[in-house]
C-alpha cells in the first residue's frame, strides 16, 4: 500500500465497513433488547397463568377433601406436591385451615380476602399465588401456594430477531462489504486520477521530454489537485522555453565561433611566414589552443544535436567486439606515448543494432577519459560481457584517483569537473562523458560510474542487443 490510491481505497473501505458494523450492532441491540424484555414478560405472565390454573384445579380438590374428611384432613394434604406447589387452604375470610402456613402465603390470603379479588399474584423473587375456589358443594375457600422455581425460557426457533445475528446477516454483510468496496474504489480512483496523470507527466519530463504536460479536466478538477496540475504545466512550459533557448544559444554561438576560428587559422599561417624564429613557440601555443577550441565547439555541436531529440540517425547491425577493438587499438597507440596501456578483454561475439559511429565515439570518450587519469605504468581495462541474451555491458576501468561518491552521478553533466581528479589542467573539455550519456540513451541503454575496489574508476555502458 505504497500508493495514494490504495491508501485511500483501503481506509475508505475500512471506515465504511466498520461504520456499517457499528451502526448495525447499535440498531440491532436497541431493537433486540425490547423484544427480549417483551418475551420475558410474556413468558412470566404465561407461567403465572398456568400455575394459577393449576392452583385453582388442585385447590378445589383440596377443599373437597377437607369437606369430606374434616379438620384432620390438612395434616395430610397441605404437604402434597402438586407439580412443585405446596397448596394451603383458607376460609373465605382468610382464616387459615391448613397448618404450618408460611407467612407470605398467609399475607397473600389475607390480602385476597380484604380486597375481594378473585386471584392475586405476588412475585418477591419467588412466585406467591392466592385464588378463590369453590368446592363441589359450592362453599367458597381461598387457596394459596408458592410457585415453582422459574424455569428457563424455552429454546426459541431462530428468527430474524434471534441473537446474536439474524440468519441472513452474513449475506447482507457481504453485499454491503462488496458494494462499499466498489464505492470506495470509485472514490479513490477519482481522487487519485489527477495524481497519477501528474506523476506520468513528471516521469516523462524527468526523462527529457520537455513537451510533457498533464491533462486537465476543467469540469471535474476545480480543486487543489487541479490547481497543482495547472501549476505543473506552467512550470514545464517555462522550463521548456528556457532549455530550448539555452540549447539554441549554444548552437548559435558554436556556429558563429567557427568563422572566427577559421580566420584565426589563416592569420596564424600568415604570422608563421612573417614572424621571426623566436616567435614559433608562442605561435605553436596559439595553434594548440585554437585546435582545442575547435574541438570543444565540435563537441558542443554534437551534444546539441544529441539533445535535440530528433533521433534521426542511421542504424545498422554490427559486431560489438570489432567496434571495441578498433577503439582500444587507437587509444592504446596514443597512451603508449605516456607510458600507459589500454587492454581489451574480449567476450563472446555480440551483435548490436544502432549507429556504430555514434557508439564508437561514445566509447572512445570513456576510454580516452580513463587514459587521461590512470597512473603511469598502469593499464585501462576494457571488457565486454553479455549480461543476458538481451543486454551487453561494456566496462572501462582505470587506475586513477577515482571520485567522491557524490560526484559519480555528476560526471555525465556537461562541463562538470571535480577539483581534485578532473581539473582543467588535464586537457579535457568536460563534454565527452555528456556526449556518451546522450548517445547511449538514444540507443535505449544506460551508463553509470562507480569507484573500483583497490582504486580507480569503473564506467559501465549497458546496451540492448539485437533481437
Amino acid at each position: 500500500m505504497r500508493t495514494m490510491f490504495f491508501k485511500l481505497f483501503f481506509w475508505f473501505w475500512l471506515a465504511m465497513t466498520l461504520s456499517g458494523i457499528v451502526i448495525f450492532l447499535f440498531a440491532f441491540t436497541m431493537r433486540l433488547k425490547p423484544l427480549e424484555d417483551r418475551f420475558e414478560r410474556r413468558f412470566s405472565d404465561e407461567r403465572a397463568r398456568i400455575q394459577l390454573q393449576a392452583l385453582q384445579f388442585y385447590g378445589r380438590g383440596v377443599a373437597s377433601v377437607y369437606e369430606r374428611y374434616g379438620a384432620s384432613a390438612p395434616l395430610h394434604f397441605h404437604n402434597r406436591d402438586a407439580r412443585g406447589m405446596n397448596i394451603f387452604l383458607f376460609s373465605s375470610d382468610g382464616a387459615p385451615i391448613s397448618r404450618d402456613i408460611p407467612p407470605p402465603l398467609h399475607e397473600a390470603a389475607g390480602r385476597l380476602a380484604s380486597t375481594g379479588a378473585n386471584e392475586i399474584i405476588i412475585d418477591r423473587g419467588r412466585l406467591i399465588i392466592a385464588a378463590r375456589v369453590k368446592s363441589p358443594r359450592g362453599i367458597a375457600y381461598i387457596t394459596a401456594a408458592e410457585g415453582s422455581p422459574p424455569s428457563p425460557p424455552p429454546v426459541r426457533r431462530k428468527s430474524p430477531t434471534a441473537y446474536p445475528f439474524p440468519p441472513d446477516f452474513w449475506f447482507r454483510f457481504c453485499v454491503s462489504f462488496v458494494v462499499g468496496g466498489l464505492i470506495c474504489y470509485g472514490l479513490a480512483w477519482r481522487f487519485t486520477s489527477p495524481v497519477r496523470k501528474l506523476r506520468a507527466a513528471t516521469q516523462r519530463l524527468a526523462t527529457g521530454d520537455l513537451t510533457s504536460r498533464a491533462p486537465v479536466d476543467d469540469k471535474g478538477w476545480g480543486d487543489e489537485l487541479g490547481d497543482l496540475v495547472r501549476d505543473f504545466n506552467r512550470m514545464a512550459e517555462r522550463i521548456e522555453r528556457l532549455v530550448t533557448a539555452q540549447k539554441q544559444l549554444v548552437r548559435d554561438i558554436s556556429h558563429e565561433l567557427r568563422s572566427p576560428l577559421a580566420r584565426l587559422g589563416v592569420a596564424l599561417g600568415i604570422a608563421r611566414r612573417n614572424s621571426p624564429p623566436g616567435a614559433s613557440a608562442a605561435l605553436d601555443r596559439i595553434e594548440r589552443e585554437a585546435e582545442r577550441l575547435n574541438e570543444m565547439i565540435g563537441e558542443l555541436l554534437t551534444l546539441s544535436l544529441l539533445e535535440s531529440g530528433s533521433g534521426r540517425f542511421e542504424k545498422t547491425g554490427f559486431d560489438l567486439n570489432e567496434m571495441i577493438e578498433e577503439v582500444v587499438r587507437d587509444a592504446d597507440f596514443e597512451a603508449s606515448a605516456d607510458a600507459r596501456r589500454v587492454e581489451f578483454l574480449a567476450g563472446a561475439g555480440l551483435t548490436m543494432y544502432g549507429n556504430r559511429e555514434m557508439l564508437r565515439r561514445a566509447l572512445e570518450n570513456v576510454v580516452r577519459n580513463g587514459v587521461r587519469y590512470t597512473e603511469e605504468g598502469t593499464s585501462v581495462e576494457v571488457c565486454l560481457e553479455g549480461e543476458d541474451t538481451r543486454q551487453a555491458a561494456i566496462r572501462v576501468r582505470d587506475h586513477g584517483p577515482g571520485l567522491p561518491e557524490e560526484a559519480l552521478g555528476e560526471i555525465f553533466r556537461p562541463f562538470y569537473r571535480h577539483a581534485e581528479a578532473r581539473d582543467r589542467q588535464s586537457g579535457g573539455t568536460g563534454i565527452g562523458l555528456a556526449i556518451t550519456e546522450r548517445a547511449v540513451g538514444l540507443h535505449g541503454g544506460a551508463v553509470e560510474a562507480a569507484n573500483a575496489s583497490g582504486g580507480g574508476l569503473v564506467v559501465t555502458i549497458m546496451l540492448p542487443l539485437s533481437p
